[in-house]
């Protein structure tokens, strides 16, 4: 039995940091949605496009490395796995080994190109630009960054390849080529660095309450969507907990909106110091804040709400304004695999309990009966 729990223990502790772990990557990477994604593949599409006429029409000399049968196979190789990777980007945007897989395929491709190109100042070097450029306004500094050094590192083969006879054949215009380039993309870089840092400010202040500096309402359905996903893929559960402050209006009348304000600031923090870094708190309207604990079970949730109400009850009597907190709570999939389900039913427990006039207390939501509505356990 002991064996049992702690072999549990142990797999509750690794989907718990698988879910850190994901919950870090995509805060680390920006993920953009199906259409913008569509467009890459099509500009991918486009320059393939012009890589075969460059190399089987364009006048210029033989490349010395492969024939032109050879590179057409590997455009068609290319233009296939593209073609996977397209059909994937539909079905599934987010994929950050997707996003890394066809970004160093695009920089082998265009190693390839500039081996083989049958001019002494190869033109395709300045597809790399496209490659770093590309992926980085898509994906975020970290892939930018990542790009960049792979850029730079499939320039170098390339040339070394082509230039193994000698670096003396290096011509002053490939010199100034590489150096042209290199010099757009480090100033993209910097510029880049510089609108994302503002991009990421402003997007963390829409998603954010300006009272609590919890998430949002809109912010909170978007990340619970997928952290639904998440669980339901994953196999472990969710628990939704519904917090409603008791007496604010008596609050707001007796003592004014300015302790209105402090009351929620409070339990706001209060909040944030109760959950995870993984776990999802946010003002979902007026006194009603909403969390999301992801591997989380309703016994270890109860605890969590109980420390919550221990602690709002000592901020209230020691700053001597009296309110409560009543928590609902209930758990997926046991009482709604989908968010909306599971709100309702907690909202309802919530409901029912503040109907028979419980006050300061944690409601579950009870198991419904066959053809009935789950209900609040008191």
């Amino acid at each position: 039995m002991e064996e049992r729990r702690r072999r549990t223990d142990r797999r509750r502790g690794e989907r718990r940091r698988t879910v850190d772990r994901r919950a870090s990557r995509r805060g680390r990477l920006r993920v953009p949605g199906w259409p913008e994604q569509r467009v890459q593949f099509l500009v991918r599409y486009l320059f393939t496009a012009l890589g075969l006429y460059y190399f089987n029409v364009a006048p210029g000399p033989n490349g010395d490395w492969l024939t032109t049968g050879q590179i057409n196979a590997l455009f068609a190789i290319y233009i296939v796995i593209n073609g996977f990777n397209l059909w994937d980007a539909r079905r599934r945007p987010y994929a950050p080994l997707r996003y890394r897989f066809a970004m160093w395929l695009d920089i082998a491709m265009v190693s390839m190109a500039v081996l083989n190109d049958p001019y002494d100042i190869p033109p395709s070097l300045l597809a790399f630009i496209m490659v770093a450029l590309g992926n980085g306004m898509r994906y975020g500094m970290r892939l930018f960054g990542e790009a960049l050094a792979g850029s730079f590192g499939g320039a170098m083969v390339a040339l070394s390849l082509r230039y193994a006879g000698g670096w003396g054949a290096l011509t002053p215009g490939v010199l100034f080529l590489n150096l042209f380039g290199a010099i757009i993309l480090v100033y993209a870089y910097m510029l880049m660095s510089r609108i994302e840092r503002s991009r990421l400010l402003l997007e963390e202040d829409s998603r954010r309450d300006a009272l609590t500096g919890l998430l949002n309402r809109a912010a909170f359905l978007e990340e619970a969507a997928v952290a639904f996903r998440e669980a339901e893929r994953l196999g472990y559960p969710l628990v939704l907990m519904f917090a409603d402050l008791d007496r604010f209006k008596q609050v707001n009348d007796r003592y004014g909106h300015s302790a209105g304000d402090r009351v929620l600031g409070s339990v706001a923090r209060t909040i944030q110091g109760c959950v995870r870094g993984s776990d999802l708190a946010a003002r979902y309207g007026g006194d009603e804040f909403v969390l999301l604990l992801a591997d989380c079970t309703l016994d270890q949730a109860e605890r969590v709400a109980g420390r919550i109400r221990e602690e709002v009850r000592g901020w209230s009597e020691q700053v001597g304004i009296p309110f409560d907190v009543t928590i609902g709570m209930g758990e997926a999939p046991t009482h709604g695999r989908e968010l909306n389900a599971l709100l309702e039913a907690v909202d309802r427990a919530l409901y029912q309990s503040k109907s028979r006039g419980r006050t300061g207390g944690v409601e579950r939501v009870r198991l419904p009966l066959a053809g009935t509505a789950p209900e609040a356990t008191p």
